[in-house]
């Protein structure tokens, strides 16, 4: 096996690559990722589900790998699927730095969630963790169908799809999206979970919380994520810590 992890050629269609804040700043992203549901509770959800260990894993929107690399720890292999230029720099820094027992066992992908390319039935778990899978189509979400049904063809039968998403109605992160975020529209959630069961996904509720180091560390993300209402976002907050509740779709194949 290759000691660097192996790049698969992106497909000739460019897929659209949402400019995420976390590609330009690789740092305040990886401490994101680390404040973030630091008790493991939706990866605890997961296993109950569909056990990592010894499984093949398409992580869709992988983004810098921070969950990638996690999951190899366990799974047989996983390929780490990922659009934007910007996190597959940020990737592929990641895997290098692993050790070896790790890097043989993720594949960088440069392709969009449209366009994968595996075989069908080549995977035992999807995952994808706010990337693409947004539910309904509205402003500035495009549709995921053709995610969708992508994600179904590379699964193995009695495979399992997970969406990691935000939970938009309880927590102190909702409450925030609510007042300074996208999450503002009447009825969002409930048309996200619609949209969601419509398509044989059920829905579950994890709550955890983003516990950072200190509340200056706590302030960069907020700001990341909330740019010019961060300031505004911030008083709403006590301390290093912020209630966050996950909303989980889970479907199996």
């Amino acid at each position: 096996m290759p000691d660097e992890p192996r790049l698969i050629t992106p497909l000739p269609t460019e897929p659209f690559v949402y400019d995420y804040p976390g590609a330009h700043d690789a740092v305040t992203y990886e401490l994101e990722n680390r404040i973030a549901d630091p008790d493991g509770r939706i990866e605890a959800l997961m296993e109950a589900h569909a056990p990592m260990r010894g499984r093949v894993v398409a992580d869709i929107g992988a983004g810098g790998g921070f969950h990638a690399v996690r999951y190899a720890e366990r799974a047989a292999h996983v390929f780490a699927v990922e659009p934007s230029a910007k996190m597959l720099a940020q990737l592929h820094r990641r895997i290098a730095g692993e050790s070896e027992a790790i890097r043989p066992r993720v594949s960088v992908m440069a392709a969009g969630a449209e366009a994968i390319p595996l075989a069908d039935g080549s995977v035992d778990i999807v995952h994808s963790r706010f990337a693409y899978f947004f539910g309904p189509e509205r402003e500035q979400v495009r549709s995921c169908e053709p995610g969708i049904r992508e994600a179904l063809r590379i699964l193995r039968p009695g495979g399992h799809f997970f969406i990691v998403d935000n939970d938009l109605r309880e927590g102190d992160f909702a409450a925030l999206l609510r007042e300074f975020g996208y999450a503002a529209e009447p009825g969002l959630a409930d048309r996200i979970d619609a949209f969601w069961a419509g398509r044989g996904f059920a829905a579950e509720t994890v709550m955890s919380e983003w516990r950072a180091p200190s509340r200056g560390a706590l302030e960069r993300v907020v700001r990341m994520e909330f740019g010019d209402a961060a300031e505004a976002a911030m008083t709403r907050v006590a301390g290093h810590r912020i209630g966050y509740r996950y909303r989980i779709y889970h479907r199996a194949r």
